[in-house]
């Protein structure tokens, strides 16, 4: 339980922490004072679009991370992941809300949810790709095929 709330609280910093520093990277790039939470305050629309798929990246890199710190109590770790990204997002959506449109910051908190999904269902430990029957090592000197050595008549 404790590990659980850890990995999600570190999940979240490092949402936050790969958010900010794309925004400070595109915002030297571009010669702009630091927008913090704005989408539209950078110019045109590749940057404010770049900025929403970044936004759902951060959270699968995120997700990622407390999903697989946290695997013993992988439910408990995603409600907490989920919880406080949902806050982090409506935070950032309350704060956008009559001074810019809503459509960057709505579309990244459902991009962060379908990242949290897509992280979940990659770090699944009861989907196995390869069967137990296959793992299991054939031991060849104990086999009776006698592909190698022929039978001499």
């Amino acid at each position: 339980m404790k590990k659980a709330l850890v990995g999600s609280l570190i999940g979240v910093a490092i949402v936050v922490a790969l958010d900010t520093f794309a925004r400070v990277i595109i915002s030297i790039y571009m010669g702009l004072n630091y927008p913090m939470i704005s989408y539209t305050e950078f110019p045109g629309i590749i940057w404010p679009m770049l900025l929403t798929l970044i936004g759902g990246f951060t959270v699968f890199f995120g997700a990622m991370f407390t999903l697989t710190y946290g695997r013993t109590n992988r439910l408990v770790a995603l409600l907490n992941l989920l919880f406080f990204i949902i806050l982090l997002r409506y935070g950032q959506i309350y704060l956008l809300t009559g001074i810019e449109s809503l459509f960057y910051p709505i579309t990244t908190l459902v991009l962060s949810l379908g990242s949290i999904l897509l992280a979940w269902q990659l770090t699944d430990p009861k989907k196995q790709s390869v069967p137990d029957e296959q793992k299991e090592e054939v031991d060849l000197e104990d086999s009776h095929q006698d592909y190698h050595n022929p039978q001499e008549n």
